[in-house]
């Protein structure tokens, strides 16, 4: 007679329940690493719309003399506006400057977990020679 063998035995249960918990980890670690990224991208995108928005405010509210030059946004983002003033004497009136030019620097650093994260804007601007 011959006998036929019913169901699994336990070392196959065993395995796959271990191929199983292998798989179910490793995609975890995929998702939670996705979020984090998530969360990484938004932090670096709210930074630069506030860079942004300081950078259009330079000459305006910002200017060489009368400047808060740093601040915390939402309590958690620090900024720092360095401005520089560079003589320029092609554009010249009466032996008077009529124009300057003005390096902006803007820094916004902040603090996530453990990591130190920052991002910096520069550009130059063209400004009319009047103290600012």
């Amino acid at each position: 007679m011959k006998h036929k063998q019913q169901g699994f035995t336990l070392l196959e249960v065993l395995v796959a329940f271990a191929i199983a918990a292998v798989a179910l980890i490793s995609l975890m670690n995929i998702f939670s690493g996705g979020l984090r990224l998530s969360s990484v991208s938004e932090d670096y995108s709210r930074a630069s719309m506030l860079a942004e928005s300081l950078a259009a405010q330079v000459g305006t509210e910002y200017g060489l003399h009368n400047t808060p030059t740093n601040g915390t946004f939402d309590d958690r983002f620090n900024w720092q506006i360095e401005l520089i003033s560079y003589e320029l004497d092609q554009l010249v009136l009466i032996d008077k400057p009529v124009t300057k030019l003005l390096q902006w620097n803007v820094h916004i650093d902040w603090q996530e977990g453990t990591k130190k994260r920052s991002i910096k804007l520069s550009s130059l601007v063209l400004m009319p020679n009047q103290p600012l």
